[in-house]
């Protein structure tokens, strides 16, 4: 599967492989009782998978990203300064939640015929479904869940280190917290790299960019690292990780399996979807 494998682990010889572990932040839920009307409207034949996405589905899976933000960055009111930007973050989880939606409807969808072309009964195809449900929510939303919280918090950072760039003008990388250290992100906390917030090194390094990353920055006004030492790299951030939420607002990019691989036509679909979700 391509959730697993980039969630849980690969090898190659390109990024020297990786491997995390699902510790779940506490307070990850979902709501299993939208979930079961989600399946009903699934079932029914008026409903379309492939040009539609599943309202209840979706409100489930929106609820879990904007838990994740107000967990990671902070919730705050119209008044609040920080406002615009939280905001920013929940409009983008939106759309991600649609393009996630359509995924996991038309995965639990494609189990609805049985080997002779018919239609099972609601609950032989509703047990036959669990696995598909276990995957996608007990494994890889919870995964998503704690890597939406951890590049929330490290936005708030990033905007911090902006605001105090003047009197701490570098970032260095610090040592994760993770049981299960990745490699290539070991070498640069290891070495206690530290560079300007504006070097061209953090367009495409740094914490938070592989599924699970505990890493984090600290801004300081000791000495950057020469140029020459700067450990080399030529890993890519993992699929739906290779952005700045500080600069983009999107907790988990366009590259992401679930908008990348969608089949033709599902950005009007989402479009469609937010369009209408948003002038109710």
């Amino acid at each position: 599967m391509v959730i697993e494998n980039l969630y849980y682990g690969h090898s190659c010889s390109q990024c020297g492989g990786h491997t995390f572990k699902n510790a779940v932040e506490s307070g990850f839920s979902f709501d299993y009782e939208l979930l079961k009307k989600s399946l009903k409207r699934i079932y029914e034949a008026d409903f379309n998978p492939m040009n539609e996405i599943e309202q209840n589905l979706f409100d489930a899976t929106l609820q879990v990203f904007n838990k994740a933000v107000d967990e990671g960055y902070g919730k705050y009111e119209e008044s609040d300064p920080e406002f615009d930007f939280y905001n920013q973050l929940r409009t983008n989880n939106e759309v991600f939640s649609a393009f996630r939606t359509h995924t996991m409807q038309n995965d639990l969808a494609k189990q609805l015929i049985d080997d002779k072309g018919v239609l099972k009964p609601f609950k032989q195809w509703s047990n036959d479904v669990q696995t598909i449900v276990d995957h996608h929510v007990e494994r890889w939303m919870r995964t998503e869940y704690d890597t939406a919280i951890l590049r929330a918090h490290q936005a708030a950072d990033w905007q911090q280190f902006e605001r105090e760039k003047d009197i701490l003008p570098n970032l260095r990388w610090m040592p994760t917290t993770s049981p299960a250290p990745d490699q290539v992100h070991k070498v640069f906390w290891q070495s206690k790299l530290t560079l300007p917030i504006d070097h061209r090194f953090w367009l495409s390094h740094k914490p938070g960019d592989r599924w699970n990353c505990k890493c984090a920055l600290e801004s300081t006004d000791e000495d950057a690292t020469p140029g020459s030492d700067v450990p080399a790299s030529n890993y890519k951030p993992d699929k739906g990780l290779d952005n700045n939420v500080a600069k983009t607002g999107e907790l988990f990019s366009k590259t992401h399996p679930f908008i990348a691989d969608a089949p033709k036509g599902t950005d009007k679909v989402v479009d469609n979807f937010i369009e209408n979700l948003n002038s109710k």
